[in-house]
């Protein structure tokens, strides 16, 4: 598990690794959900960037599964859509 800390001006780094291994790039956008007390970051992608990588993903041992996945965002954006 890989550790962060955030700056006085509310920055966080995220370490080299976990960069790497994500092949993150400079100035990608991510959805922040709140989940307790802990945050989610979710890269923001195109509909079929998103199936690739979890496809990519479900080889990689267990997760959530892709419709939930899914699921969840559609029921996001929706909310988002309505104003709620």
């Amino acid at each position: 598990m890989s550790a962060a800390t955030v700056t006085s001006d509310y920055k966080i780094t995220l370490p080299k690794e976990l960069r790497e291994s994500m092949h993150l790039q400079p100035g990608q956008e991510f959805e922040l959900i709140q989940n307790g007390a802990g945050i989610q970051m979710i890269p923001k992608l195109t509909a079929e960037q998103l199936k690739a990588a979890v496809a990519e993903g479900l080889t990689c041992g267990s997760g959530i599964p892709a419709d939930e996945v899914f699921d969840r965002l559609e029921d996001k954006y929706r909310k988002l859509a309505s104003g709620k």
